[in-house]
């Protein structure tokens, strides 16, 4: 009796060693499943914010503009005749339907007009709309109020990426 009641059984049976294998197995993938989900969101955080970045380069040389042209002050509205952009950018309405792109060979710029080197495929739209001067959600003809809305969406291979809006006195 004695001989049954000492007898200890030693090491691992087979179930005990598959689930072992099993729940490091799992944790395993969960670990590598987190790691692609976190390595998704910061390429997509760093698009945003490169699109963002842009979208603001074009708001800070807003900010530098004035608002009518000095030689023609407010009689085109646009690119007067022999401008050529983005070299010639000297008021407001100059922005209206401006395109800065790499595939254009004169963009993405920053806000003093420079091209930014290296940004392939990224694209920067500007929309400029004359607003209703007591009611900014109002849109009017061009040239026809002191108010405007000038808008950039920034584009990555053809997609939109950011889009940035704001009221500037005109």
């Amino acid at each position: 009796m004695s001989a049954q009641r000492n007898r200890t059984r030693r090491g691992f049976w087979l179930v005990e060693s598959a689930v072992a294998i099993a729940v490091v197995g799992i944790g395993v993938v969960a670990v590598v499943g987190s790691q692609q989900a976190w390595h998704i969101q910061a390429v997509a955080s760093e698009e945003l914010s490169t699109g963002m970045r842009l979208a603001t380069e074009i708001r800070e040389m807003s900010l530098l503009l004035p608002a009518n042209d000095p030689i023609t002050g407010t009689v085109t509205w646009g690119s007067e005749f022999g401008e050529v952009i983005p070299l010639d950018l000297d008021d407001l309405d100059d922005l209206d339907d401006a395109v800065f792109s790499d595939a254009l060979g004169n963009g993405p710029i920053d806000a003093t007009g420079t091209i930014i080197v290296g940004m392939n495929d990224w694209e920067q739209q500007i929309f400029v709309q004359c607003m209703e001067a007591f009611d900014i959600t109002s849109q009017v003809p061009d040239g026809s109020s002191d108010v405007v809305q000038i808008e950039v969406v920034v584009l990555r291979d053809s997609e939109e990426v950011a889009r940035l809006t704001w009221i500037a006195p005109r």
